[in-house]
């Protein structure tokens, strides 16, 4: 008997659910709301792609800190200001 109250209550509500997902996540909501009874699992593929992802963010956060020029007495070298006319 509760499973079903449970049930009916989710059934009733997932309407609003969906659209406050919406609200938080925009055209992404679909991976926070999913529809109710679907078993779609993260794919690995899409997890893959999202590791590969973050994995470049950090190779460019590396180059960059590798760009910057450190001086003899440690303190980084101060970028020269354009010369105003």
């Amino acid at each position: 008997m509760m499973r079903d109250r449970l049930w009916t209550l989710m059934v009733r509500r997932h309407a609003d659910l969906r659209k406050i997902g919406y609200y938080f996540h925009g055209d992404a909501f679909e991976e926070m709301t999913p529809k109710l009874q679907s078993r779609v699992a993260r794919s690995t593929a899409q997890a893959e792609e999202e590791e590969a992802e973050a994995e470049e963010i950090e190779e460019e956060d590396e180059e960059i800190e590798e760009e910057v020029v450190v001086e003899d007495d440690g303190e980084a070298e101060q970028p020269t200001a354009p010369a105003s006319s």
